[in-house]
C-alpha cells in the first residue's frame, strides 16, 4: 500500500466550493483508476485544504498523477500544485471497517514525526503507538509512512468519530513516543473534519 498526503496552505476557504466539485469529479476519477484505496479531504483547523490518498503501490500513484493534476487545473484553479507533499510506501496500519459514503464524516489528525531513527527501533514505538489507538473509544484507523523523500521524517494519518477521541489519541500515543523515542519530535501538521471520505 502507498499513500499521498498533500497540503495546500491558506485553502481552507475553499474546501466548501471544493468538495461538491470532488464529489462530482474527481471522486469517479480516482475510483476508476487502477490501484486506487481511498481518499480522503479536509479544510484543516490550521487553514489549509489537506487530502490523503490510498494506493495499492507507488505505480498506481505515479500513474494517477497527471490525469488528477489535470483535472484539478482544470476544475480547481490554483489548487494544482500542493505547498508540500509526503509520499512512501504503508507502514503499520489500521483500519477497522470500510469507511466512506455519502453523508459519511470522520474526523482526521495528522502528525509530522522529525528525527526518526533506524527502522527497527522506529517500528516498535510505532506498534506501540498502534496497538494503543485502536484500543481507544472512536477510533477508525491510522496510516503510518516515513516519506520516501526523507527517511528522517514519518507523517501518520488517524481517523476517529470524533475530535474528542483524535484528541485523546493523540496525547495517548505522544506519551508513547517520548518514552520509546525521545529524540523524535512530534507535531500536529493539519487536524479537521473530513469534507470528502472514500475509504475501503
Amino acid at each position: 500500500m502507498y499513500i499521498t498526503i498533500a497540503r495546500y496552505a491558506g485553502a481552507a476557504g475553499r474546501i466548501a466550493e471544493a468538495t461538491p466539485k470532488a464529489e462530482q469529479g474527481l471522486i469517479p476519477l480516482l475510483k476508476g483508476m487502477p490501484g486506487f484505496l481511498g481518499y480522503a479531504a479536509l479544510g484543516s483547523e490550521q487553514g489549509d485544504i489537506v487530502s490523503v490518498t490510498l494506493w495499492q503501490n507507488a505505480e498506481a500513484m505515479m500513474n494517477s498523477r497527471e490525469p488528477v493534476r489535470d483535472w484539478v487545473s482544470s476544475n480547481l484553479e490554483g489548487l494544482d500544485l500542493p505547498t508540500e507533499r509526503f509520499h512512501g510506501p504503508v507502514g503499520t496500519h489500521a483500519m477497522i471497517e470500510p469507511q466512506g459514503g455519502e453523508e459519511q464524516s470522520l474526523y482526521c489528525l495528522i502528525r509530522k514525526a522529525q528525527g526518526l531513527a533506524a527502522k527497527e527501533l522506529q517500528d516498535e514505538a510505532r506498534n506501540a503507538m498502534l496497538e494503543a489507538a485502536q484500543k481507544a473509544p472512536g477510533f477508525r484507523g491510522m496510516y503510518y509512512v516515513r516519506t520516501a523523500d526523507d527517511p528522517s521524517l514519518g507523517v501518520s494519518a488517524l481517523f476517529c468519530d470524533t475530535r474528542e477521541h483524535a484528541a485523546a489519541i493523540h496525547e495517548e500515543t505522544t506519551a508513547l513516543s517520548l518514552e520509546k523515542q525521545p529524540h523524535v519530535t512530534l507535531t500536529v501538521m493539519a487536524s479537521g473534519q473530513t469534507a470528502a471520505l472514500v475509504m475501503g
